[in-house]
């Protein structure tokens, strides 16, 4: 497939060049929807976030996962400048106060000067007048769980004469848990063993954020993003194993009490800037970026006979520190009204650095034992280049084309170090035939994040599985086609289709190490494809004001060959349905909101080399609200979630051997309630 996926890029770049010589048109020939304050007044919002939750239609998506800062990034812009940094998108939006937006302005990406953008983009205007703040409380109620009472948001923002700011303190708190009955059954259909199991996932998470315009003279932007976060979590499982009656006899089942217990007490601090003024004909933008992240961690897994004595266990203890710095810049010029070239350079260090080490019960102490690949280093050193234009063709046409190269070295302890050269690139095509409709074309050559932690091993102590480290894995790539279909109908109804398909070469999946190891690799060709669709409905038309339906679907399938049976079968633990049904009611002149939603997903099986797992829920999540939007001058919103009880279900098929040598050994089957949750939010602005 590589070979046959090779012409194409060549093909998208010189596609580019050919419009390139076509005559140009006023890039204001673009229409476009503006949504001023007094749209989302009946909504009573406090932040940005809050309003972009409202548009009809509109898909807010983040960027931080991407390779480097690259090009693009997220859909939404401030001020007409992406946001800074690889920072949550989310989290950004929550510092901008809604009394600080002038207007949302709804964009196609094409028709942008900014390389790498597609679909509807959002452009947040924002003037800052004086100092000014919003607040959040957010307390959760969990059967079987502690009362969450930490989760909170306090945020500040204002401007001292060309420096606006604003400041986030912030906790992210959860109290989450499970519990039921695990069924073992011998490949016969013979119950041989049954667990009740209890499971808690505490987290918090404070920190504290600072963002730093500065606009020294005209033209001149310049952008700081600072940020220190905690991670502290703490799980604990607890399960009590007993062997059924077999009738044939056999012992298989075991008696005994088990406790997992794990944690983690990370910190990480991030910084992002920017600066861009004018050079020449054009503007030179420069970025940098820098994390550093340190995540000591603790799994601890013990076992007991049923009078309490200890007869088994394990700890495993890992030290991990993460860094990665990037720099890039990027220069902008517009030879001619609807003509935009955009060349960018990146350079970007990452380094993963582990120590591990596993102890193992004996004879009523423990005993360290000796984990190969487990404490080693990984780094990569990584360029690209790449050059993008941008031009209206006509009114109703736009093209964006990019063409580029990345450089790639990684290094590990030992000595072992492979460098691998990339070609990346995109073309985007818009075409509205009127205000109402947008067709998009968008064809790309993708490269894939790597995980580090896929290069060292580690160890699953419950299921006393080694994951063993592959120094040899590289990034997928992948050639991407995507086509999405836009339609305003009017007052609020609108509707968007994009179907897409993903051929990928070098996909990172489970491979078999050896005789009998299981790691993460890389397999040759794979195939991605499915649909998204998501439509937007105001009752406004059928006399029910106030009100709003919002449905999201998805549907994916994927075919790679098996790297242990070589049978075909979906990518594992890949997507394979999502559908999310909600509605809002605003009561007319009342400070009076409710509403609900019902959702789903479904996900493919996941396949190692002796297991396959399968999630699943056994029902749909269903949840409703009630909002009053100034109790006090304040808004409070309850929500209860789980309103029909959903479980979530998850079977483990274990084999006797490989899965290609093999037969099933025994079939696990566990099935987990979580309760009602209720969540009530107060949040103000002052």
């Amino acid at each position: 497939m590589t070979l046959f996926l090779k012409p194409h890029l060549a093909a998208t770049v010189a596609l580019g060049l050919i419009f390139a010589q076509l005559p140009a048109q006023s890039a204001q020939a673009q229409t476009a929807q503006d949504f001023s304050p007094e749209f989302f007044a009946q909504y009573a919002p406090r932040t940005a976030i809050d309003m972009i939750a409202q548009i009809p239609g509109f898909q807010l998506q983040g960027a931080d996962d991407r390779r480097g800062l690259g090009q693009g990034g997220a859909n939404v812009l401030v001020n007409g400048g992406r946001l800074t940094g690889k920072s949550d998108v989310g989290s950004q939006l929550s510092r901008i106060v809604a009394g600080n937006v002038v207007r949302i302005e709804i964009r196609d990406g094409a028709s942008l000067d900014i390389p790498g953008l597609s679909g509807q983009v959002a452009n947040i205007v924002t003037k800052t007048t004086g100092q000014s703040g919003t607040w959040s409380w957010a307390p959760q109620f969990r059967e079987r769980q502690p009362v969450n009472l930490t989760h909170a948001h306090l945020t500040l923002s204002g401007k001292t004469g060309n420096l606006a700011y604003s400041a986030e303190l912030k906790n992210e708190a959860n109290r989450n848990g499970d519990w039921g009955p695990e069924i073992l059954t011998a490949a016969d259909g013979t119950i041989f063993e049954v667990r009740e199991e209890l499971g808690r996932y505490h987290y918090d998470g404070p920190g504290v954020v600072l963002d730093l315009n500065w606009t020294p003279k005209e033209n001149h932007i310049g952008n700081l993003n600072l940020e220190f976060n905690k991670t502290n979590s703490a799980n604990l499982i607890r399960s009590s194993r007993r062997a059924e009656d077999n009738p044939l006899g056999t012992e298989r089942g075991r008696d005994l009490e088990t406790v997992f217990t794990g944690g983690e007490n990370e910190w990480n601090a991030k910084i992002g800037t920017d600066y861009e003024f004018p050079v020449g004909p054009g503007k030179l933008k420069a970025i940098g970026y820098y994390r550093f992240e340190r995540s000591p961690t603790r799994s601890v897994f013990s076992v007991f006979a049923l009078d309490g004595e200890q007869s088994d266990g394990s700890i495993f203890d890992r030290l991990a520190d993460e860094g990665e710095a990037i720099a890039r810049t990027e220069y902008s010029w517009s030879p001619k009204d609807g003509r935009d070239w955009t060349f960018g350079v990146e350079g970007a260090f990452n380094y993963l650095d582990i120590v591990s080490e596993l102890q193992v019960f004996n004879d009523g102490v423990y005993i360290a034992e000796a984990l190969d690949g487990a404490t080693s280093r990984v780094e990569e050193r990584r360029t690209e280049a790449t050059l993008t234009h941008s031009r209206a063709l006509s009114p109703k046409w736009d093209l964006q084309v990019s063409g580029g190269v990345e450089y790639s070295q990684l290094e590990q302890t030992g000595g072992l170090t492979r460098d691998f050269v990339r070609p990346k690139g995109f073309l985007l095509a818009t075409y509205k035939p009127d205000e109402s409709v947008s067709w998009r074309l968008k064809l790309e050559r993708e490269v894939g994040q790597l995980s580090f932690f896929d290069f060292i091993s580690s160890v699953d102590v419950i299921d006393n599985i080694d994951r063993t480290g592959n120094v040899n894995l590289v990034p997928s790539q992948s050639w991407f086609v995507g086509l999405e279909y836009d339609k305003d109908f009017g007052q609020g109804f609108t509707v968007n289709l994009n179907p897409y398909v993903s051929l990928i070469s070098d996909l990172v999946d489970r491979i078999p190490i050896g005789e009998d190891g299981d790691a993460v690799g890389n397999v040759d060709d794979a195939i991605r494809y499915g649909v998204d669709f998501n439509t937007s409905i105001k009752g406004n038309r059928w006399g029910w004001d106030g009100t709003q339906f919002d449905l999201d679907i998805q549907w994916r399938d994927s075919r790679v060959d098996d790297p242990v049976t070589r049978i075909s079968r979906p990518l594992s633990r890949d997507l394979k349905t999502f559908w999310h049904a909600r509605m809002r009611h605003d009561i007319p002149d009342t400070d009076w909101a409710y509403g609900g939603g019902v959702r789903e997903y479904a996900d493919y099986k996941g396949f190692r080399l002796f297991t396959t797992d399968d999630p699943t829920l056994d029902k749909p999540i269903t949840y409703g609200f009630i909002e009053h939007k100034d109790a006090w001058g304040m808004k409070i919103r309850a929500e209860l979630t789980n309103l029909l009880g959903s479980r979530e279900d998850f079977t483990r098929e274990v084999f006797t051997d490989r899965r290609d040598r093999g037969v099933l050994g025994f079939t696990e089957f566990e099935s987990r309630a979580f309760g009602p949750i209720l969540n009530i939010e107060f949040s103000g602005t002052f």
